[in-house]
């Protein structure tokens, strides 16, 4: 007898193959048998009407803090993920000794706008080796899966100290110590190695990622370190990405040599730049040249455009006005009836901003605003360009900030608008479309446990699956097979991160299952919530239409409640 048998759905199984009505079995955690008509068991869970899936692989969040105080990995848990990696973007936690703890939380801050407040309220530390920081973690009760990566600003300022941390270059010594690290780290059970070489990721105080700057022999010397153990993979975030600067050819050029020379396989993430906004294509070009030629390198792709929310609960143009400060200490009511003051709004919407840094050189450009829209309802994430602030401004004669303000304070300040900052340059998804459906990408790039007050990407996985499969039409060219979809969110990701023991419904895999309500699958539109450690805030987006989540077989949500199963692990490579 089974311990849980799914009866009778449409089961996509991750593979790539078309769906087909029947059963999956579960025991000791894994698949047993998919079939029809499979025999009894101690759980029946009805799936009828049902579409029942691998759960998902997120391979891009930074969870490396909330994965201390959040049992329930939220908001990942509601999209019907089962297996998040962390440790991306050259960030993290793990080597460190204690007098870098306050360093590394300020570099995590200033790269990934994860409250400093609360990561230091909430990392219980206990460690110095990334094995020690697995132990820790591994000690506590989850309900999701969580591997991670052992990260090139951790390592660098835990063997060069200070120097690391200032990106001096690294010596021959320097690079073999970094590169045994790395490889105890590995063997320890770290999923692979990530540095981040884009300008846009910096600390608190302005100092670009260790690793900014490395040389190709530090990156080399580290990778070949990596493949010495026979597991791993390099995740790297490319100079250029963020359209910072012309020099993104260049850095594929030289991760495409990294790859060939070491055999590591390498991804990075990759979207249309507002700035080049057809420089995506040479790189998919380069990258696909270089496959066929045996090289493993795969660019991870995006499945919306990222996008920078801004409202008057977090994020907005406003916020660094000197007319605007006295507003922050206000409770969100009282600030919301201030904001509607005439007097105030005139002020605020003519005022000239101060600073010459950070957000503030986005919100003074005028270009910013034929990008950014109206969260609308229903929300869309591929918004028509005559919706965006500047084309609204232009159509009814005001400035766009008056139009922002206005906007913002709609549903009682509670609005948000989203600033395409990549995937959208053109006004359309095309370019998003061209990469997810390219056969050398795998999906990525949710950033879950990031950016708490300026990105809600955590539900792409459900955006992908609706948007480009359900909600487009058979023969609209745009239209993305659901096994296609499928198999890009689950398998793909579990294998170029080597887990192979999951991402599939196939016996022996790890029973990680999704029975979807296709039909009635959403997200929600955003919202601020207060529950960090701190009181901290962060973005939150929950879904519709996931009947039930199983990990290592048990039922761990159910229309989005937590059933207070804790199978979750931790993921170690091997």
């Amino acid at each position: 007898m089974y311990d849980v048998v799914i009866r009778g759905g449409k089961i996509v199984d991750g593979t790539g193959k078309p769906a087909f009505m029947g059963d999956v079995a579960i025991a000791n955690g894994k698949v047993a048998a998919v079939g029809k008509n499979l025999g009894g068991a101690q759980r029946i869970i009805n799936a009828d009407g049902l579409l029942v899936t691998p759960a998902w692989v997120d391979v891009h969040t930074h969870y490396d803090g909330q994965v201390a105080w959040d049992e329930q990995m939220t908001p990942s848990l509601w999209h019907g993920v089962s297996t998040v990696v962390m440790g991306n973007c050259g960030v993290g936690f793990a080597p460190a000794t204690p007098d870098r703890h306050n360093w590394l939380i300020s570099l995590m801050e200033g790269v990934e706008d994860i409250p400093a407040p609360a990561l230091a309220a909430g990392l219980p530390w206990g460690w110095q080796s990334f094995g020690e920081y697995l132990d820790v973690l591994d000690k506590m009760r989850r309900t999701l899966d969580v591997g991670g990566m052992v990260t090139h600003g951790a390592v660098r300022a835990f063997v060069m100290g200070e120097r690391g941390a200032k990106n001096e270059p690294a010596t021959p010594q320097d690079i073999a110590q970094m590169a045994a690290l790395v490889k105890e780290a590995v063997l320890a059970g770290a999923l692979g190695f990530s540095s981040s070489r884009t300008l846009v990721h910096t600390a608190n105080d302005g100092e670009p990622v260790p690793g900014t700057f490395a040389s190709e022999e530090e990156l080399i010397g580290i990778a070949r370190a990596v493949r010495s153990t026979g597991r791993g993979i390099i995740e790297m975030v490319p100079r250029g990405i963020a359209g910072e600067n012309d020099e993104l050819l260049g850095e594929v050029d030289m991760m495409i040599r990294i790859a060939r020379s070491t055999g590591c396989p390498l991804t990075f993430l990759l979207a249309q730049s507002n700035n080049y906004p057809e420089q995506w294509r040479e790189v998919m070009a380069k990258c696909t040249a270089a496959v066929e030629g045996g090289v493993r390198i795969v660019p991870m792709v995006f499945t919306r455009p990222v996008c920078v929310l801004f409202s008057f609960q977090g994020d907005n143009p406003f916020e660094y006005l000197p007319s605007f400060q006295p507003l922050k200490k206000l409770s969100h009511d009282d600030k919301v009836a201030a904001l509607r003051n005439p007097e105030l709004r005139q002020k605020l919407v003519t005022e000239k901003d101060p600073n010459t840094t950070g957000m503030s050189v986005l919100y003074q450009s005028q270009l910013v605003w034929e990008r950014t829209y109206p969260m609308g309802y229903p929300l869309s994430y591929e918004p028509d360009s005559k919706n965006s602030i500047a084309a609204i401004a232009k159509r009814e004669g005001r400035s766009p900030r008056e139009v922002v303000y206005d906007l913002m304070l709609e549903h009682n300040g509670r609005a948000f608008l989203m600033y395409a900052a990549a995937g959208y340059a053109d006004g359309t998804g095309n370019s998003l479309h061209e990469l997810i459906r390219s056969p050398i990408t795998v999906m990525g790039g949710s950033d879950a446990g990031a950016h708490v007050r300026q990105i809600m990407d955590a539900g792409v996985p459900t955006y992908a699956l609706t948007h480009w499969s359900r909600d487009k039409a058979q023969d609209d060219p745009r239209h993305l097979p659901l096994e296609v979809v499928v198999k890009k969110l689950t398998q793909d990701g579990a294998r170029l991160f080597g887990m192979t023991d999951r991402g599939t419904l196939e016996p022996g895999a790890k029973a990680d299952v999704n029975l979807i309500n296709y039909d009635k699958l959403g997200v929600s539109h955003p919202e601020m919530v207060y529950d960090l450690p701190a009181g901290m805030p962060r973005l939150m987006q929950t879904a519709i239409g996931y009947e039930k989540t199983l990990v290592s077989g048990e039922v761990v949500q159910e229309n989005g409640k937590d059933t207070g199963a804790r199978p979750g692990r931790i993921v170690r490579s091997r």
